[in-house]
């Protein structure tokens, strides 16, 4: 038989309480756990500091921040969005409510016939599932849930890189570029004066998909309605698969292709005239700018395209790379694209001050990747792999950030040509020595496996 303390004490008071003032209060027989939720926690973190030495630092986690759900069936509670790996759950403050009032008791750890009364004021320890008893307001019935605490075992802002075995068939491409369609990545690249192509669904293993009598073609490779696009021998030509190619357009008015979103695809003209298309590139008219064309970039020209907060309907859209008009750091332009809208958005160019010491550097090679809600650009500068940087504000602001490193053992490689390419949960580096990189922030890969 179990122990409960105070709960026989509570009743006596309850029913003192009712016969000394005359009044009638209804007790049921029925009750359960409504919610749960947690108050403020514990977080320790450790540092090491620029002299080798470590320590150890408290910081408070806002326990409201992760929501329980109450599991009648199974008789569970738990958290389906983890706690960091550094939390403190040895002592734990929790708000429990229940149904019909009923009392609630916490079993201890070592003796499951000893219940101990929950108070919203006390501490508990949460290392391991604890059994939470609610019983009615009668005293007749319970209730039995098991509260789980689930916090990550893996830190959520460690980045990891994993590296797959070298391709023999990458390595032999002079220039490379990097794009996922579908599930898949593909790597196009220069061979004998012909773009050769392969696609992997793991990163190990590589099929040939191309060959392309034209060896810029890979420079205009991007992907648009599911599709891969580029302009070959002066044609612009579609691929589903990146095997068999169509013409769409045998004399487009665009030489380069340069940039797409959900419904446009973009492209300069020899004279540097930035065009777009909204039939998928059959005809293509000039696009705004907010101000002289000689501003924009034609030379290793990257882009990304995500969806704007500001609207359901809408895209960020940025490029960026070498410009005749802007000297030592990067031409980055941005555009704004409502598709449910039939304005004139202009490209805007991301002009900068002389206080301004947050621009993107000119980099070679230039690749931008859309990543943990913000855009990363890194690429080669002063013949060496520039750091990662990172602009979370669309742009503006551009900073190196330590989470994101480029792999040791490929920054320490020769410098040659390489591509980069995310499906938003994973990066890709290709090298043009054959070397493959994949990796991951914890937290990113987490929010679709959990």
């Amino acid at each position: 038989m179990k122990t409960i303390c105070g709960l026989f004490t509570a009743m006596l008071l309850l029913t003192s309480c009712m016969k000394s003032d005359n009044t009638t209060s209804t007790l049921y027989t029925d009750t359960a756990i409504t919610s749960f939720s947690l108050g403020t926690l514990n977080g320790y973190l450790h540092t090491t500091s620029s002299t080798g030495a470590d320590s150890i630092y408290k910081v408070s986690i806002t326990g409201s921040d992760y929501k329980f759900s109450v599991d009648h069936a199974n008789h569970r509670i738990f958290n389906t969005d983890s706690l960091p790996l550094y939390t403190d759950v040895k002592a734990v403050v929790c708000y429990v409510n229940t149904l019909n009032n009923g009392s609630v008791f916490i079993e201890d750890t070592e003796d499951s016939d000893i219940l101990y009364f929950y108070s919203s004021s006390d501490s508990i320890d949460f290392s391991t599932p604890r059994k939470f008893e609610v019983y009615s307001s009668d005293g007749s019935t319970h209730e039995d849930y098991t509260v789980q605490l689930n916090v990550h075992k893996e830190d959520g802002e460690q980045f990891i890189w994993k590296i797959h075995q070298e391709s023999t068939e990458i390595a032999e491409l002079d220039r490379i570029k990097a794009v996922t369609m579908n599930g898949d990545l593909y790597v196009f690249g220069t061979k004998e004066g012909k773009t050769i192509g392969y696609t992997t669904t793991n990163g190990d293993e590589w099929k040939p998909v191309t060959e392309i009598d034209d060896e810029q073609a890979y420079r205009n490779m991007l992907v648009y309605e599911n599709g891969l696009y580029t302009i070959a021998n002066g044609k612009l030509q579609q691929s589903n698969d990146g095997t068999t190619w169509t013409v769409v357009n045998d004399a487009p008015d665009v030489i380069k292709l340069v940039a797409a979103n959900y419904a446009e695809l973009y492209g300069l003209t020899s004279d540097g005239t930035l065009m777009k298309s909204e039939d998928r590139g059959v005809t293509w008219i000039e696009d705004l700018l907010d101000t002289d064309k000689s501003w924009l970039p034609t030379e290793d020209v990257a882009y990304v395209c995500y969806p704007a907060n500001m609207t359901y309907y809408a895209d960020y859209m940025l490029m960026a790379g070498f410009s005749n008009g802007v000297d030592k750091i990067s031409s980055v332009w941005r555009k704004i694209v409502e598709y449910d809208l039939q304005g004139d958005e202009k490209w805007v160019y991301m002009d900068r001050t002389d206080g301004n010491n947050f621009a993107l550097p000119q980099l070679e090679n230039l690749v931008m990747l859309n990543y943990d809600d913000g855009i990363l650009a890194f690429g080669i500068k002063n013949d060496d792999y520039s750091p990662i940087y990172q602009s979370r504000d669309n742009g503006i602001v551009w900073k190196e950030n330590s989470r994101y490193q480029l792999p040791v053992h490929f920054k320490n490689s020769a410098v040659d040509s390489f591509g980069a390419a995310t499906d938003g949960e994973e990066i890709w580096i290709i090298g043009g020595n054959g070397q493959v990189w994949q990796g991951h922030l914890n937290k990113v890969a987490w929010d679709k496996s959990e």
